[in-house]
C-alpha cells in the first residue's frame, strides 16, 4: 500500500502564528489529549520556505505563536519569524509551506480549507468614497476648512463695520421715517 502524500498549505510568514491556532483548535475538536496534541506537532507538522527550504518544525511554530510580543529569544530564527520575516536571514521570501504529514487520527485534508483562509491576508478596510465638488473638496481637507473660516469671519466684519459707518445692504432698508409734501417745496 502506498504511503499517502503530505498535505501542503501555502501562507504567509505573518499568518503562521494564526495556523498555529487553528490547528490546535482542529486537533482538539479531533479528541487529541495532550500528549497526543505535542506529538501531533512534534512529529507531523512542519513548515518550509518556499524560497530557501529552511524548515521549522511544529514545536518552534507553537514557540512563536505563543511567544508574549518584546519577548527576546535566544534563537533568531524564531525572533525573525515572529517578527514577519524568512526564518532564514537574507531570504526576502514572505511564503511558507504548512506541511501536514498522514496522521492516523486527523484527515488533514478537511483542515487545509480552513488553514488557507487564516493564512490569507487580512482584509484591507474599504475606504469611505471620495467627496466629489468644490465644497466638498474644501470641506475634507483641514487647511481648506481653515482658510473658508477666515473668509467667512472676514465678510462678517466687513458687514458688522458697514452697518456701524452709517451703510445700508442693498434691498435691505427701512423705508423713510419721514416724507415732504412737494407743494411745500418752492419752485
Amino acid at each position: 500500500m502506498a504511503q499517502p502524500s503530505p498535505e501542503n498549505v501555502q501562507v504567509r510568514v505573518d499568518a503562521l502564528p494564526g495556523c498555529y491556532q487553528v490547528l490546535v483548535e482542529a486537533l482538539t475538536l479531533a479528541e487529541l489529549d495532550a500528549a497526543e496534541l505535542h506529538e501531533a506537532f512534534a512529529r507531523y507538522i512542519s513548515a518550509e520556505c518556499l524560497q530557501c527550504g529552511i524548515r521549522i518544525t511544529g514545536e518552534e511554530l507553537g514557540q512563536i505563536a505563543l511567544a508574549m510580543p518584546g519577548d527576546p529569544t535566544e534563537n533568531p530564527k524564531l525572533t525573525r519569524l515572529r517578527q514577519g520575516y524568512c526564518a532564514q536571514k537574507g531570504c526576502e521570501s514572505y511564503y511558507y509551506r504548512l506541511i501536514l504529514s498522514e496522521h492516523p487520527k486527523v484527515d488533514w485534508h478537511q483542515l487545509a480549507a480552513g488553514l488557507g483562509q487564516a493564512g490569507a491576508p487580512p482584509p484591507t478596510p474599504v475606504a469611505p468614497p471620495k467627496p466629489t465638488g468644490l465644497l466638498a473638496l474644501w470641506l475634507t481637507d483641514k487647511r481648506s476648512r481653515r482658510v473658508l473660516a477666515g473668509v467667512a469671519l472676514l465678510l462678517v466684519l466687513l458687514v458688522l463695520r458697514h452697518f456701524w459707518t452709517g451703510g445700508t445692504v442693498p434691498f435691505v432698508h427701512r423705508a423713510p421715517a419721514y416724507t415732504v409734501d412737494p407743494a411745500s417745496v418752492p419752485r
